[in-house]
């Protein structure tokens, strides 16, 4: 069963070795950190990340930034572990977060970015119901290629008419 938390101090060298893994393919920013930098960076957070844990294993973690509580929204990520992306973990943990964070910070709207490279990714938020806004063009230079940033959202009344979402 998935279930999430906010992170802790201690969770610091499994975001950064996710984080570190994940930076050349998938996310905007392919820097990679020194763990000692990482638990720095967790003292200054001002919106938190959460822990995601398949029954007791830790198997990623949730990026929220932007959050604006006059406008009502947030941008979030998810990093998962490499031993345990392409088990549909990442599907089920978004069904369960998104109605979470809606309720804890009382969200209007949700929105994310993603690599145009990465279509997993993407196919994966079409899949949840989040909508194409449109997209940065070449936005990110990877190995030397420019790639687009595609911008994706999800309003609260449509993650309250998907049956797909838990709603505790």
């Amino acid at each position: 069963m998935i279930t999430f938390r906010p992170i802790e101090f201690n969770d610091c060298a499994f975001l950064n070795e996710i984080r570190n893994e994940c930076a050349a393919e998938y996310l905007h920013n392919s820097s990679t950190y020194p763990l000692e930098q990482t638990q720095k960076w967790f003292h200054t957070l001002d919106v938190p990340y959460y822990t995601v844990f398949n029954d007791n294993d830790k198997i990623g973690y949730f990026r929220l930034s932007n959050y604006s509580k006059i406008h009502r929204n947030i941008y979030i990520g998810m990093d998962l572990h490499k031993d345990f992306r392409g088990k549909g973990l990442a599907y089920e943990s978004y069904c369960r977060f998104i109605p979470f964070l809606i309720k804890q910070y009382n969200l209007h709207k949700i929105s994310l970015e993603v690599l145009v490279s990465n279509q997993r990714a993407y196919n994966l938020y079409l899949k949840l119901g989040f909508v194409h806004e449109g997209a940065k063009r070449q936005e990110v230079n990877k190995h030397e290629t420019y790639i687009d940033s595609v911008v994706m959202s999800i309003l609260k009344s449509e993650v309250l008419n998907n049956k797909i979402y838990e709603f505790v």
